[in-house]
């Protein structure tokens, strides 16, 4: 089996949230790192695999997602990689979002590649956060909820490409 790694930012807890669920369904060793909570990063190196994720905020991922990326990127396209966002749209436009998320060259390489929706919890936002998400919500065909369908096939695919080769 491989060595992977789950790289991730989450702000309100989400992403963190389908993190450890990723974590617990991968097989092999599996490492994860909250840049919101680490000073330093695990050597990329050792890792066969590694898996980025964040939430999307005003269109945007967040800023130590996207620094983490082009920081590591030459690093990051040597690796078998997965990539995923949580946000509070569904199709087509979750589709842009995650496109959006991640430098083109990474999502060319990328085995696995998905949206896990999202969840609004009130009381871990803003005062203008919940503003925004409440106008959202109402305008919207929004999905606020984490599918763990999505989340459980990212994790097969992950884990059969770790399956050793014969």
């Amino acid at each position: 089996m491989g060595n992977t790694l789950i790289v991730f930012a989450s702000n309100h807890g989400t992403v963190e949230k389908c993190a450890r669920e990723l974590f617990r369904q991968i097989d092999g060793k599996v490492d994860i790192c909250n840049l919101n909570r680490r000073d330093f990063l695990p050597d990329l190196s050792g890792y066969d695999t590694v898996i980025v994720g964040g939430s999307i905020h005003s269109g945007q991922i967040q800023e130590e997602i996207s620094s983490f990326c082009n920081e590591n990127l030459e690093l990051l396209v040597t690796k078998r990689l997965g990539l995923f966002i949580n946000c509070i749209y569904s199709g087509e436009k979750a589709q842009q979002q995650l496109d959006g998320a991640f430098p083109e060259v990474l999502r060319r390489k990328a085995v696995a590649r998905d949206y896990f929706g999202g969840e609004v919890d009130k009381l871990k936002l803003s005062f203008w956060e919940r503003v925004v998400t409440t106008r959202m919500i109402e305008q919207g065909d929004l999905v606020v909820a984490i599918s763990r369908e999505r989340i459980e096939r990212f994790a097969n695919i992950i884990s059969s490409v770790n399956e050793p080769e014969y």
